[in-house]
């Protein structure tokens, strides 16, 4: 067994290492091809005969492991010890392996889906629109605002909210869609970290006023064809039932269980 720094040249095996299930973690690979496997992301490989059967990557603060196989992971015991992060996050079983080996403050559990095809159709006539302007903005804090979900993550100023939000969808390639009715925002979801073949979903949230008609179906089916067409997976985290119910409905795949641990 031989643990390796891995490079750029190395991408190939790193692919090889995926096979079939490359389609599942476009979002971790496109990290990997991006940063050419320097600066945020550091790659390791474990190598057994000469054959690349697993590797760790230690990316912004986080740790994620891969291997296609149910393997031990002593061998990166002592790198472990050497590099920077504050949490490891990744399929559950494989991560639950580096438990005895860090100091854990939480150990949560949540799901990764992916959506392929989308198998739902949109049923309003209101367009799906993208955040372009600081009034768009300010229409998304206070839809933030309503809700108790949201709420107490936002700044206390809007015109601070408004300012960061709009530096985020400037300087990087993520976007927020929301649906509007009646001059009002009452719907909408955002992406992060998109690449050229990913995008995470994340901040799928519905006026209280406006629930249960099925506004928030509305914006994930809009986002998603959009994604689609440009050729990006839409990847989702998920631990509420009623998220993954209708996640499931729109024609999202279920990966695997997620484990997140902090230390």
């Amino acid at each position: 067994m031989q643990l390796k720094k891995l490079s750029n040249d190395n991408h190939e095996e790193v692919m090889s290492l995926f096979e079939d299930d490359k389609l599942y973690y476009y979002f971790l690979i496109d990290g990997l091809i991006k940063n050419n496997y320097q600066g945020d992301f550091k790659v390791f490989g474990e190598y057994q005969e000469n054959q690349l059967v697993s590797i760790l990557v230690n990316n912004f603060n986080n740790i994620t492991y891969f291997s296609k196989t149910d393997r031990d992971i002593s061998i990166y015991k002592n790198l472990l010890k050497e590099l920077t992060y504050s949490k490891l996050s990744g399929p559950s079983s494989l991560m639950q392996k580096f438990t005895p080996y860090v100091d854990v403050k939480e150990n949560t559990l949540s799901y990764l889906g992916v959506v392929k095809n989308i198998s739902a159709s949109r049923k309003l006539m209101e367009p799906i629109k993208i955040i372009e302007t600081e009034d768009e903005i300010s229409m998304q804090y206070d839809l933030l605002l309503s809700t108790n979900e949201f709420s107490k993550s936002l700044p206390k100023e809007k015109k601070e909210y408004v300012r960061l939000e709009y530096k985020r969808l400037k300087d990087t390639s993520d976007r927020t869609v929301f649906l509007e009715v009646n001059e009002e925002m009452v719907s909408s979801c955002s992406t992060i970290m998109e690449d050229k073949n990913s995008a995470i979903v994340i901040g799928v949230v519905t006026n209280p006023k406006f629930r249960n008609k099925g506004y928030g179906t509305e914006v994930l089916i809009g986002l998603f064809q959009i994604l689609l067409e440009e050729g990006k997976y839409p990847y989702l985290f998920y631990n509420n039932p009623a998220a993954r119910s209708v996640y499931q409905k729109i024609g999202m795949t279920e990966v695997c269980e997620w484990r997140v641990i902090t230390i």
